[in-house]
Formats: C-alpha cells, structure tokens, sequence
C-alpha cells in the first residue's frame, strides 16, 4: 500500500524540475514533527496529495496569466 508521503513525492518527481522549485518554494513538503501516543517523535505529513495537486494546479494558472 502506498501511502500519503510517497504519493506526494511519486507526483513531484513527474513535474519538470524548475516547476518542482517553484512549488516547493510555495510549500513545505518536508513535514512537522510530533509526539505521538507513545511518547516517541514522528513526521506528521502537513499536506495530502489532492492538496498538492490543487497547489501545483494554482501555481500553473498563476504562471499562465502571468
């Protein structure tokens, strides 16, 4: 099963890499960390992959009335 994170990235490595910039700069696709249920520190995604798209997508409409 492929989760978010590697859905996230799978997109942003099809993009052209000076489109890749442009995007990463408007995000922070790295993630936060936080504690979990166990005490023990974990990356927690700040974004799902239809967030992303619609941020690729934004960026694209921008650009193009630019």
């Amino acid at each position: 099963m492929t989760g978010n994170r590697e859905l996230i990235e799978l997109f942003v490595k099809t993009l052209d890499s000076t489109f890749q910039d442009a995007l990463n700069s408007r995000l922070s696709i790295q993630g936060t960390l936080k504690v979990n249920m166990q005490g023990r520190s974990c990356i927690e995604d700040p974004y799902n992959l239809e967030h992303i798209v619609q941020k690729a997508i934004d960026l694209v409409s921008r650009e193009t009335i630019a």
